[in-house]
């Protein structure tokens, strides 16, 4: 597709459809430059747009669109047709845009397939073999027409009678093979706007001349180095055009500012050129400000000179007589300040190359001549420093919108402090280099802020408060929480879409009594506990009827709220997203878990205390030690030589039935060890310490049966003295304590201090009175006692 044919495309989404973005996201089956020579078969019945141009295609059959009922755009420009089938179009009742351009169609009276093209709204025949511009009766049943592009070599009066019932909004006209032309054929055309290519030779003023009586909008196109069409504004004295553009046109200085003081002496109000180029830089003309016009525009124009009066040129756009001025995608990297108050409401310089040195008069004296301007739009140029500019703006008293987008503008407090006019109300700041600065150099009066796609990570809370602001816009940016409204009491619209907030807390919105609006989509959510409660209040505030106060509308909610962490939850609608209460209240989960905890443990102690099971525990620890301590010193054999008793027992005579009964049966009878006896094994004719002393001396152990009887006996005081005596002579443990009843410490007699330290010092077994705890009793013992001794030697005499 050529470049014009995409044009012809954007012209019907822009002008004639209803949703020009539903028209944009249309899919376009493209067979464009495939080197067809018919259209390809098969084609798809849910084809709605079929791009079919640059190919050589020289016939469209009537089966050849049979299979797309709902073909919508058509496009068979630049091919060789020649010849279209009266029924070529039966099956395609949709169709609304057809371009034939470029083709060899001939004979314009004779295009029968347009009977069966009723919903046409664009039809483009332009660039064809066409010698006449005479249409014929087919093109009368075409109500629906808007755009109608057309060419011939020759135009009369009456060729265009059939489309005379039309009312179009474009009539295109490519004159550039046009050798006739009938003085007034084109004012009988009812269209609201002429685009006509020209041909650059004499039929041009002819046809300007018709045009300028019959169209109130008017677009020239390939105008000539003099621009002859302009002079003929006048010629016939009939003027009906209000709107003139001229495009692709290269002139001179001089030519350019004469056509524009003819234009302005005219009833046109709105003028503009695109893609002009200006040569030979000298003897301009000054304006005309006889009359004011609506608008003036320019768009990519340039100059082809390396050295002229630069000021000469910028004066002429910025005190021309316009209340709307428009010089875009120009390469000017200045443009001056009016010589008198302008009448400028609207000032358009984007995408130029300006800096903010832009509207200066000298360094000491700042513009003061455009009073009445209301909006300016500096986007798109070279400006970089944000307080020197508005120090340009200032005195602009009736200022209200400022657009300075797509630049690298930054702010620091080192730059000072900020010169704003007193009216701005709406300032966009968008696709620049700002930081969380910016909100330092803000007018006072600002309503609507526009920040978005810049570096700002957060809101500063110490901000002069700005009570008018009611929109922020702070999408693109980096933020990492969601800003309060502490400096901004009355905003109602939030903007903070694809920034970096993972868990935005929710004391943010409690300080926004006013907004109701809020854009949070698309932001990496981590749900998490930390996300649960701010979820919560967005639900509520989204699902409350808007009659309760406040409601709360969350743009592009719920497909633009994700989770992105953790990987349980990543790629989930935050809708969806739950965490129960106990899984992020600590005290909850602490109670959950410390009262059954708790519980149990209490359990387990009043069991162990009922069933006595610390007093196991401890005889099993000391039968443990005991047995360890019994392998560990373990003494030779040659030790044990002279030993004839595993232990000597000292008890008191009152506990003598005790012994008798249950620790000698035990220790002798059950487990077979020896145990010297006072009553049985003393040596009759030796005193009683003798005795003592030897039975002490040829014991491995020594066993203290304790009791409050123990303690009041003499005897057993010498024996305990002799054992301990023994022990610290032998070195080794060889004291065992049996507690046969409680003994308190303060019950012990001080000459027992040596009991006193052994009982605080060391272990000793407790005689249990349960039968079920004995065994243990015994067997700790005997694992204390139990030795390999020497085959007892004779009795000593």
């Amino acid at each position: 597709m050529k470049p014009l044919d995409w044009w012809l495309l954007f012209v019907y989404v822009t002008c004639f459809h209803t949703s020009p973005i539903l028209a944009i996201k249309r899919i376009i089956v493209n067979y464009s430059s495939q080197n067809l020579s018919s259209v390809p078969p098969g084609l798809k019945p849910s084809t709605e747009d079929l791009d079919l141009s640059l190919n050589h295609i020289q016939a469209l059959s009537a089966k050849d669109l049979s299979t797309t009922p709902r073909l919508h755009f058509l496009n068979l420009s630049w091919n060789i047709l020649e010849n279209i089938d009266t029924d070529a179009f039966n099956s395609t009742p949709a169709l609304e845009i057809l371009d034939l351009s470029h083709n060899r169609l001939q004979n314009l009276s004779n295009q029968p397939y347009l009977l069966k093209t009723g919903r046409l709204q664009l039809l483009d025949l332009s660039s064809n073999l066409f010698s006449i511009m005479a249409l014929g009766r087919e093109f009368s049943t075409l109500k629906h027409l808007q755009w109608l592009g057309l060419s011939a070599k020759s135009i009369s009066n009456q060729d265009f009678t059939y489309i005379a019932n039309l009312t179009l909004k474009t009539l295109f006209i490519n004159a550039n093979s046009l050798q006739t032309y009938q003085e007034n054929s084109l004012t009988e055309v009812r269209s609201e706007k002429a685009i006509i290519a020209l041909s650059k030779s004499d039929l041009d003023i002819a046809i300007a001349v018709d045009v300028f009586a019959a169209f109130k909008e008017v677009e020239f196109t390939l105008v000539d180095s003099e621009m002859k069409v302009i002079q003929q504004i006048h010629r016939r004295g009939i003027l009906r055009t209000v709107s003139l553009e001229i495009s692709k046109v290269e002139t001179t200085w001089h030519v350019l500012t004469s056509c524009a003081n003819t234009i302005l002496q005219s009833t046109i109000r709105q003028l503009s050129f695109s893609d002009l180029t200006m040569t030979k830089m000298e003897n301009g003309t000054l304006l005309s400000t006889s009359r004011m016009l609506d608008s003036f525009s320019t768009t990519r124009a340039s100059v082809t000179e390396f050295i002229f009066n630069q000021k000469e040129l910028y004066d002429f756009f910025i005190n021309m007589p316009a209340r709307n001025i428009s010089l875009t995608q120009t390469p000017i990297i200045f443009m001056t300040c009016p010589l008198t108050v302008s009448q400028i409401e609207v000032l358009d310089l984007s995408d130029c190359a300006l800096t903010e040195n832009v509207f200066s008069v000298d360094p000491d004296t700042e513009c003061s001549t455009l009073t009445n301007l209301v909006k300016l739009v500096l986007k798109g140029n070279n400006l970089k420093l944000l307080r020197p500019l508005t120090s340009r703006i200032h005195l602009m008293d009736s200022l209200q919108y400022i657009d300075l987008g797509q630049n690298t503008l930054t702010y620091s407090e080192e730059q000072g402090k900020c010169l704003w006019p007193p009216k701005v109300v709406q300032l966009d700041l968008s696709s620049n280099g700002f930081d969380q600065s910016v909100f330092k150099c803000l007018p006072d009066s600002i309503r609507i802020l526009n920040l978005r796609n810049n570096r700002v990570t957060t809101v500063p809370s110490e901000l002069q408060v700005l009570d008018d602001l009611r929109v922020l816009d702070l999408m693109d940016n980096r933020l990492l929480d969601l800003p309060t409204c502490q400096a901004f009491p009355n905003l109602q619209k939030l903007s903070v879409r694809s920034n970096s907030i993972h868990s935005p807390l929710p004391g943010a919105l409690e300080t926004c009594p006013h907004l109701e609006d809020l854009d949070l989509s698309r932001n990496s959510f981590i749900c998490t506990c930390a996300l649960r409660e701010f979820t919560t209040l967005i639900k509520d505030r989204v699902t409350r009827p808007r009659g309760e106060t406040p409601g709360l509308t969350l743009g592009h909610w719920p497909e633009g709220y994700r989770c992105s962490y953790p990987e349980s939850w990543s790629n989930s609608l935050l809708e969806d997203f739950y965490l129960p209460e106990i899984s992020c209240n600590a005290w909850i989960l602490a109670i959950t878990i410390l009262i059954p905890t708790i519980t149990l443990i209490v359990a387990i102690s009043l069991l162990c205390i009922r069933l006595d099971v610390p007093w196991y525990l401890k005889m099993i620890w000391k039968w443990t030690r005991a047995k360890h301590n019994a392998i560990t010193s373990q003494r030779k054999s040659e030790d044990l030589e002279g030993l004839r008793f595993h232990a000597f027992v000292s008890y008191s005579q009152k506990n003598a039935d005790w012994v008798k009964s249950q620790f000698l049966p035990k220790l002798e009878g059950d487990y077979g060890l020896r145990v010297c006896h006072h009553e049985r094994d003393f040596i009759p004719g030796k005193t009683i310490v003798q005795n003592i002393l030897l039975c002490i001396e040829q014991s491995r152990k020594c066993v203290f049966v304790l009791s409050s009887h123990f303690v009041q006996s003499e005897w057993c005081h010498y024996e305990l003295y002799f054992a301990n005596h023994q022990r610290v002579t032998r070195g080794m443990d060889s004291i065992i304590l049996i507690l046969l009843e409680p003994l308190p410490l303060y019950l012990i007699p001080s000459k027992y201090y040596q009991l006193k330290a052994m009982m605080s010092r060391r272990t000793y077994l407790e005689w249990p009175p349960e039968g079920a705890k004995q065994k243990l009793f015994w067997a700790n013992l005997r694992a204390a006692l139990q030795a390999n001794l020497p085959s007892p030697p004779e009795r000593e005499e």
